[in-house]
């Protein structure tokens, strides 16, 4: 065997050896005793003849060729089958390795500890958030467990929010604790735009239902307004009786007597309504003094919620329709509980309404207080005149 011959043959035995040293390690990292020590042994018997190879390098003439080319490549081929064979396996089976690698390409942050918080297995995503959030790896999953758990959701510096969660399982006789970090991101952000949108909404609610309390309380300054124009043409009308009566021109006594005692007895009612809590008692007061007798059978919502306050604005609402439009003398009030709240109807003896109701300012405005309430308004005209507001169930008085 000549010089190169038997270099070559080192080679080949150095190629052999390294392959079934690469053999061994993946052994180790697997766990197989069994391929470790074959892995071994080829690897020494490789190294055996590439050290005697080595050693009768310089003489190298003296050697066969054959039995070593021999012994060379057969070493070489059996270390390169082994190390392929157990790297395909380990391709084809489940080992901790490859359990490792999994959790590792996980999405979500995982960690699997002992009771004493030893953490067994755990992936790189575990590893970066408890840097992120205590300034070093997961060493010890209670330590970290009792920092975050005051505060399982977090929201991290690059606007990453994280949802953590700890549950106790039994694992061969042995308690463990899996912890799971969840990215919720997506989901945060989703609600801080909801919890917006029901600010948003809850202030439009707001500014409607002022809409309709400042419209009804605009509605009821026009009306005293032209309570008092009349009260002033009352009481002045009966001025013009007393000094024509005085000045003996025309009238009598029992005329002018009659015009002051109406003009006082309006007066005093509306001196009364000015000093009841009840609303319903001085709306029928006020309707008394003009000739209107409102009656209320049923049940009515409490006082101070905003279905009575509803209830009382219909109730002037058809009052005030009654005495200008239809020229009745009777208010019927009829409200009842029912499964979705309240419905309270309103019918007077009045003139039957010849078409349609065209609503007016006041209708108008009842209609829109009733609906930003989440309640509705019906209006009948026909065989007579009815209005029925469906409420929901009870509201507090808004300030």
């Amino acid at each position: 065997m000549n010089t190169l011959h038997a270099g070559l043959m080192c080679t080949v035995l150095l190629t052999g050896t390294i392959a079934s040293l690469f053999g061994c390690m993946s052994a180790v990292r697997r766990h197989r005793r069994f391929a470790f020590a074959a892995c071994l042994a080829i690897a020494s018997l490789d190294f055996a003849v590439l050290a005697v190879l080595l050693s009768r390098l310089p003489g190298s003439e003296t050697l066969a060729p054959v039995p070593w080319t021999a012994a060379a490549l057969s070493q070489t081929a059996l270390s390169l089958f082994a190390s392929f064979t157990l790297w395909h396996k380990s391709r084809r089976q489940i080992s901790p390795v490859s359990i490792k690698e999994s959790c590792d390409h996980l999405p979500c942050a995982l960690c699997f500890a002992w009771e004493n918080g030893q953490p067994c297995l755990k992936n790189l995503k575990m590893d970066e958030l408890s840097h992120l959030l205590t300034g070093e790896a997961l060493l010890n999953a209670n330590t970290f467990w009792k920092t975050i758990e005051s505060q399982p959701i977090v929201t991290l510096e690059n606007g990453q929010t994280w949802s953590f969660e700890r549950v106790q399982m039994e694992m061969s006789g042995r308690t463990v604790y899996q912890i799971t970090g969840t990215n919720i991101t997506e989901e945060a952000r989703l609600q801080r735009e909801l919890e917006k949108d029901n600010l948003r909404l809850k202030d439009m609610n707001r500014r409607l239902r002022q809409y309709g309390q400042d419209v009804q309380e605009a509605t009821r300054e026009k009306e005293i307004l032209r309570a008092k124009t009349r009260v002033h043409d009352e009481i002045g009308h009966a001025l013009l009786q007393t000094r024509q009566f005085l000045a003996g021109t025309q009238g009598d006594a029992a005329r002018v007597c009659a015009a002051w005692r109406q003009n006082t007895q309006l007066l005093l009612a509306k001196y009364a309504d000015e000093q009841r809590t009840d609303a319903f008692e001085q709306l029928a007061r006020a309707a008394q003094a003009i000739g209107v007798t409102i009656t209320r059978s049923g049940l009515f919502p409490e006082d101070g919620t905003e279905n009575a306050q509803l209830a009382e604005a219909a109730a002037h609402e058809c009052l005030t329709n009654l005495v200008r439009h239809a020229g009745g003398t009777r208010l019927e009030i009829l409200s009842e509980r029912t499964a979705e709240g309240w419905s309270i109807r309103y019918r007077n003896d009045g003139d039957a309404p010849s078409g349609p109701i065209v609503e007016g300012s006041g209708l108008t405005a009842l209609r829109a207080r009733t609906e930003a309430a989440g309640g509705a308004m019906a209006i009948a005209h026909a065989p007579r005149f009815e209005l029925t507001l469906t409420l929901p169930e009870e509201r507090q008085e808004i300030p």
